[in-house]
């Protein structure tokens, strides 16, 4: 019985030795040897849009409701549906907004006017922003910083979502009355008392300081074409708006270390010629006034940076943390700044600042927001991730990730064919389990010219780029409304291709 034992555990040891030696100890997931399906019909699970759209999906969210008048935030538990159009986070901000259902007693929601049907946010790097309607400034400050933590507890529920920030009206409301304490970026919190909260809170405000805050900074992309956020833990020697001010301005020349930024900015104190203030200006608007020198425009040209991008950096960061201003008073040189033309923006778009003051509301459409694509690494001729930032609102949209990986082109790395234009994704459809993919009989004939080996890293590369970051795992590709058995040869294009992780490069 003994020998029979040990016979067949060592048999055992030799299988597993056997099968460590055929398929490697660790690494990736190989990719299995495709079957041949040329002789067999195979059916589209999905048919060729000739539009974009998405289907809704449903999920549960847990939202965070104010408990009566006991101070504490109650979860609840609620099954949601997301329009196509919307994302997990929209959808289940708006169910929050929306207040309490007829179901779920014991728990309050101010009405804050919402349900416009207006987006109120904005996510990026882990960083999500909501701007609430300026009646939130009716509310009494403790439900007010109540409402601003459940808000950013419901949102960090999502894996997407690290740091919140709740402005109110475009700009940062403060603690207090007074508008002295700002309450910065949020984080998840797990103690639900928000009473005990904002007491141990005000009772900084009340010390005077020195304060650290988690602190949202918006800091121009490599190529100056958008702003990305990026949250620090600053520190405030005291509780005061113009220490803020200060401290916020020598932060910002610092640079940033976010891995998709540019490194370096002209620093504002460099180019100050009076010490910044917070005024009250003729029409009675308190503002931020920074007067700078004609020098600035010099070092933006050098920089890579026009006039917008700049200002919407100052703007963004100065107005999301210190509390009450209503914008920016700017002077360059003997030029009051109350407009851009098209040559001073990254989009080519003019700006006419309402009031004579820059507001985060006149950079609308600046923040941009990191994607991962998929190309050719050109080592080992597999697949290897790059990163491309879009308009914030573009980065769940696939049709909006295809036109980037096309544009990965002018990076001088190999993805989809030289020819290939944006104009060249006709629809994406984004169902429940596979996303269908519309694309011109030019792409076509673009991917037939390719090499085969070209051609399996270009339809992988848009596979897994459609797919990254979703439940999704399936594409199924169309040309001019038809699926077709064979272009370059490689790959038979019928039916749907699965996400290969093994085709990636560590």
């Amino acid at each position: 019985m003994k020998r029979s034992w040990i016979k067949h555990a060592m048999l055992a040891v030799l299988v597993l030795l056997a099968a460590l030696v055929l398929g490697g100890c660790a690494g990736g997931i190989e990719e299995r040897p495709m079957a041949d399906l040329s002789q067999s019909d195979i059916e589209p699970g999905m048919p060729a849009p000739t539009k974009d759209a998405a289907d809704a999906r449903t999920f549960t969210a847990t939202l965070y409701f104010l408990e009566g008048e006991s101070g504490m935030l109650r979860p609840v538990y609620r099954r949601i549906t997301a329009p196509g159009e919307e994302s997990l986070p929209d959808a289940a901000l708006s169910a929050l907004l929306g207040g309490p259902s007829g179901d779920e007693a014991g728990v309050t929601w101010p009405d804050l006017g919402t349900g416009t049907g207006e987006r109120m946010l904005e996510v990026s790097s882990g960083v999500a922003t909501v701007d609430l309607p300026a009646r939130a400034r009716l509310l009494p400050q403790e439900t007010l910083f109540a409402l601003r933590q459940a808000i950013a507890n419901t949102l960090t529920e999502f894996s997407q979502i690290t740091y919140v920030n709740v402005l109110i009206g475009g700009r940062e409301e403060g603690l207090d009355l007074g508008a002295t304490m700002p309450v910065g970026a949020l984080t998840r919190q797990n103690e639900l008392d928000m009473r005990a909260m904002y007491a141990r809170l005000d009772e900084q405000r009340a010390g005077g300081g020195p304060i650290t805050r988690l602190t949202t900074f918006y800091v121009p992309s490599a190529d100056g074409s958008k702003l990305l956020p990026q949250v620090r833990s600053v520190e405030y020697s005291q509780v005061s708006p113009i220490e803020y001010l200060y401290t916020l301005l020598d932060e910002l020349g610092k640079g940033s270390d976010h891995s998709l930024a540019m490194k370096a900015v002209p620093a504002p104190m460099d180019h100050i010629t009076e010490m910044p203030e917070i005024v009250r200006t003729e029409d009675g608007y308190l503002a931020i006034e920074l007067c700078l020198s004609g020098t600035l425009d010099e070092a933006l040209l050098e920089a890579g940076l026009t006039r917008g991008v700049y200002l919407a950096m100052l703007t963004d960061t100065l107005m999301g943390f210190v509390p009450g201003v209503e914008g920016l008073l700017v002077r360059i040189g003997d030029e009051q700044i109350v407009s851009l033309d098209a040559r001073e923006t990254p989009d080519g778009q003019a700006v006419r600042f309402e009031k004579k003051l820059a507001a985060r509301s006149d950079f609308a459409g600046y923040i941009g927001a990191p994607v991962t694509l998929y190309a050719m690494d050109e080592e080992s001729g597999m697949l290897s991730r790059r990163y491309s930032i879009v308009g914030e609102e573009e980065a769940d949209d696939p049709h909006a990730r295809l036109g980037a990986l096309i544009r990965l082109k002018e990076e001088g790395v190999f993805s989809l064919p030289e020819e290939a234009e944006p104009e060249d994704v006709l629809a994406v459809h984004t169902g429940e389990e596979a996303i269908a993919v519309n694309l011109s009989a030019r792409f076509a004939d673009a991917l037939s010219d390719l090499p085969r080996t070209h051609e399996r890293i270009a339809v992988y590369a848009m596979v897994n780029t459609l797919t990254e970051g979703t439940d999704i795992s399936k594409v199924y590709f169309f040309f001019d409304g038809e699926q077709v058995k064979r272009l370059a040869g490689e790959l038979d294009m019928r039916g749907a291709f699965v996400r290969n992780p093994g085709m990636v490069v560590k």
